[in-house]
């Protein structure tokens, strides 16, 4: 099989395994959402950073580093898995030593026991992330689907069953912890690796050159992307932070499933043309191309109809979420471009190049969301848009000086895209306007929208739908 269909091929897979899993956990999350109180999901929003920030020192850029490497070996593998197990039992020691000062901090008491029992998930992710890792090196997303589907739907129905008894945010805690057990269980009896119990001071080195500016680089994004929970928690309240994190659920469904698509096939895929720039560019424009005629109406669209989702599907008393979830569409729209273009330097080997970018990104990001901090949760919001569009340019520019593919470029490869898009949301907006049933409108905004976004499409004579056509009637007659 060519990359191409190969990559394609990994896509599609993976975008099933997302979106079924996504679409089920977005559910579950409606019913919780239901269930449970801003200040619940507040509450275990600020755990969740602390986990987050976690997840990346035990990794520390090593599995990025395995599937750059293009001859890796059980050494290496195994080298790997027992750095890991290690690193997360360091880690949770000092999250359940620090538990205490982290609840003080925010003056929740709740907050020491639950932080030791949610951090379990830490040391039982890093049992199956190598070999989950190995799994999608071959881009058997087919197998990642299942695994992530039973996982998800296993917690997620145990953590709603919980939450209708009263266990408040003990519901969620549990959904973590029983949501890495299942995968933990599933990945092991569907990947064939074992590891060996070998562990190589060469084989660390020789990775961790890769993976040391990764690591730091994946810190330094992940401490500033949460930075704004972090402070909504500490100098408004847990309340504001559930308005906000329920703000970002409906854009982080698409966000997440898309991005996360992205990660897993570029660098395994394109690793395999790092060295050929030509083969490179050509493939990275096709996909920031395909990846805008997706995203552009569905982004647009969400922000659009944010107010009749917010009140459907989660009720009045979320309604401040509405504002924060129309910023943030804009904003994870311009982000998975960004995250493109840090991957084409992960593919070509140059983390180094990630690394001074995110020095920059940082000091733009944590100037304009301290700046915002007393004006409240909305314009933490359009501080978050404005850093992401400043980090765009930034991410595009080495992109643009090594292979000649830089913010200009790629904005005019994309600029039909976001005309038929605009167009698009107008007419939604226009047409919901004199509308007064939420449910009315969100039948008929986007049916419209769908409808209005074929029609600019075949006007502006862009390709790449009937490109991506073609491959999903391959990629079903095959299958």
């Amino acid at each position: 099989m060519s990359l191409g269909k190969k990559m394609f091929t990994g896509v599609i897979w993976s975008a099933i395994d997302k979106l079924s899993t996504q679409a089920i956990q977005f559910i579950l999350n409606i019913v919780l959402a239901r269930l449970l109180t801003p200040q619940e999901y507040g509450t275990i929003g600020l755990l969740l950073v602390f986990i987050a920030i976690s997840r990346v020192f035990i990794d520390s850029g090593f599995t990025k580093a395995l599937i750059q490497k293009q001859n890796r070996n059980q050494t290496d593998i195994s080298t790997v898995f027992l750095f890991n197990i290690t690193i997360s039992i360091v880690v949770y020691t000092l999250l359940w030593l620090t538990a205490p000062y982290i609840a003080d901090f925010y003056n929740i008491e709740i907050l020491t026991i639950l932080l030791r029992v949610l951090a379990i998930s830490l040391i039982l992710n890093a049992l199956y992330t190598v070999p989950y890792t190995l799994i999608s090196i071959t881009l058997d997303f087919k197998t990642i689907s299942k695994i992530n589907l039973v996982s998800t739907i296993i917690s997620g129905l145990i953590a709603v069953y919980l939450a209708y008894n009263g266990y408040g945010v003990w519901a969620l805690v549990f959904q973590t912890i029983i949501n890495s057990i299942t995968t933990v269980i599933m990945v092991w009896i569907f990947n064939s690796w074992r590891p060996s119990l070998v562990f190589s001071k060469k084989s660390f080195k020789s990775l961790f050159s890769y993976g040391s500016n990764l690591l730091v680089s994946s810190l330094l994004e992940r401490i500033v992307s949460d930075l704004s929970s972090l402070l909504i928690g500490k100098y408004l309240s847990a309340k504001n932070l559930g308005y906000y994190t329920r703000g970002t659920q409906f854009t982080n469904f698409f966000f997440s499933s898309i991005g996360t698509i992205l990660d897993r096939v570029l660098l395994p895929g394109l690793a395999t043309v790092q060295n050929d720039m030509k083969e490179l560019v050509r493939y990275a424009k096709q996909i920031i191309r395909i990846n805008a005629l997706i995203t552009v109406p569905l982004f647009l669209g969400l922000g659009i109809l944010a107010d009749p989702i917010i009140r459907v599907l989660l009720t009045d008393r979320w309604i401040m979420a509405v504002p924060i979830m129309q910023v943030l569409c804009v904003a994870r729209l311009i982000t998975l471009l960004c995250s493109i273009n840090v991957n084409i330097l992960y593919i070509i080997g140059r983390t180094d190049l990630a690394l001074r970018q995110q020095y920059l990104k940082i000091i733009i990001r944590v100037i304009l969301v301290v700046a915002s901090i007393k004006f409240g949760i909305f314009y933490i919001a359009l501080a978050e848009l404005l850093s992401t569009s400043i980090h765009y340019f930034i991410n595009s520019y080495y992109p643009g000086k090594l292979m000649q593919y830089g913010a200009i470029k790629q904005l005019k490869d994309i600029f039909p895209f976001f005309m038929a898009g605009f167009v698009m949301a107008l007419i939604v907006f226009l047409t919901t306007f004199f509308l007064e049933d939420n449910i009315l409108k969100l039948i008929i905004g986007p049916a419209v929208g769908f409808t209005s976004y074929l029609i600019m499409i075949k006007l502006l004579k862009i390709k790449e739908l009937k490109f991506l056509i073609q491959k999903l009637k391959q990629f079903k007659i095959k299958s």
